[in-house]
This record gives structure tokens, C-alpha cells and sequence, in this order.
């Protein structure tokens, strides 16, 4: 019996080294290329890249001791941003909205140490969304929402989720998940192992490109959840004519 035990153990140890191994080589395939994200980097004027471990958080500036979210993390204790707010003598009240690219988990877990945020998302994401967030507003494409002095803009790039969103304000877009940013500052596509419809996003990326084209020169940088940012709007171009 003691022998069978010792195999049964001796075999769940290797079972998980083996899913440590392919989780890691999941990770280093998926993000080994990204652009790093730099901690509490000042992208834009009022525009702030908090860094949650592997993905970032984003906070605006959204009037006087007010601001906004991109996104709220993985951390379920939110303790980056909080920091992050700390610093500026601005505490959880202090966000007044939440603006979610989409509903995974590594993007919504923050959520609930902001209770008193107002959440916006797509209205095709709410159901993924789920129990994370109480969503205040639901979006539809084309949306624009005024937060306090914060205009942002919303659009459907569904794709990497059905409800996926990019988020214009301050001269910055913000894609989530549905774009990232190389080492060699070119632009890339959401990543296509964690993706729903790849096909889908890359023509929800080139739609909005073109879209958005006629404004270039409003848009100052290029904002991504899992890698650092690119400036102004020339990476999405190139990007778009490929």
C-alpha cells in the first residue's frame, strides 16, 4: 500500500511540474515579445500606468480629487492602484468610474474595492462581466460619456471577447486586450491563444483605424493592458496596412 501511495504521490508531482512547464511556456509565447510595462508611467497628461503584475491598470484624471479607470486589475486587493492613489492623497472614493475593456477575470478582479465607481462597459460584455462588477452603463459603439472634466469615447472591437471595447480620452486609446505593443514598437494584434475570434479582431482593429484615421493628430499614444505604450498614432497606421 505504502508503495502505491509513493507512486500516486511521485506521479501528481510530476503531473504538476509538467502544467508549470506549459503554463510557463503558454506565458512566454503569449507576452515574451511584449513592450514592458513601466510602473506609474505618465503616458499622456493625466493618464497614469499602474502595474498589476502582468497586466496594468490606467487612471485619468477626471476632475478635482476624481478619477477614472481603465480596467481594475488582477490584484482581487487592488493594492497597485490603491498605492497608486495613495501617493496622490486620493483613496478607493475616489474613483468615480470604471471603464472595462472587457470581462476577464484579470481585468475585473480589482472591481469591488471601488464601490462607489460607476462601471461602463459594452452591453454585449455584461454577461461575461457577471458578479465582478455591477455595470452602471452599458455601452454601445459610438458612445460618448462625460466623467466629471473626462470625455471618453467608446468602441465595439469585439474579437478578443464579443464585447470587447476601445476607450479614447485625454488623447490616448485604450485597447485592453484587443491590441499590444512589440519590443520593437510596432503594433500587435490580441493574442490568439486567449482570443475568441482572431480573424474577428484584426478586422475590428483595421475598421477602427479607419475610423479613427481622419483624427490622428488628437491621438497621442496607443495603450495596452499586458505592454507598455506606444506614442501617437502612427503604430496603428502601419499596423492597419498590413
Amino acid at each position: 500500500m505504502k508503495k502505491i501511495l509513493k507512486r500516486v504521490l511521485i506521479g501528481l508531482g510530476v503531473l504538476v511540474a509538467l502544467l508549470g512547464i506549459a503554463a510557463a511556456y503558454v506565458y512566454f509565447t503569449a507576452f515574451a515579445n511584449n513592450r514592458p510595462i513601466v510602473d506609474r508611467q505618465r503616458v499622456v497628461p493625466g493618464v497614469e500606468v499602474v502595474k498589476d503584475g502582468f497586466v496594468s491598470v490606467d487612471i485619468l484624471d477626471a476632475g478635482p480629487d476624481k478619477v477614472a479607470l481603465v480596467d481594475c486589475g488582477n490584484d482581487k486587493k487592488a493594492e497597485a492602484t490603491l498605492a497608486a492613489l495613495s501617493e496622490r492623497k486620493m483613496s478607493a472614493d475616489s474613483v468615480v468610474a470604471i471603464f472595462l475593456t472587457h470581462g476577464h477575470s484579470d481585468h475585473t478582479n480589482g472591481c469591488r474595492m471601488f464601490p462607489k465607481a460607476e462601471v461602463y462597459a459594452m452591453d454585449d460584455e455584461v454577461s461575461r462581466i457577471g458578479d465582478a462588477a455591477k455595470v452602471s452603463v452599458r455601452l454601445k459603439d459610438g458612445d460618448v460619456e462625460q466623467v466629471g472634466d473626462l470625455r471618453v469615447e467608446a468602441f465595439a472591437t469585439p474579437g478578443h471577447t464579443k464585447g470587447s471595447a476601445v476607450f479614447l480620452a485625454n488623447g490616448a486609446l485604450f485597447f485592453g486586450d484587443s491590441a499590444g505593443a512589440a519590443k520593437d514598437g510596432s503594433m500587435m494584434p490580441a493574442v490568439r491563444l486567449f482570443s475568441e475570434d482572431p480573424a474577428q479582431n484584426m478586422a475590428s482593429l483595421k475598421a477602427l483605424e479607419g475610423r479613427l484615421a481622419p483624427r490622428a493628430d488628437e491621438i497621442k499614444a496607443l495603450v495596452f493592458a499586458h505592454s507598455g505604450p506606444l506614442d501617437g498614432f502612427a503604430p496603428f497606421a502601419t499596423f492597419a496596412s498590413k
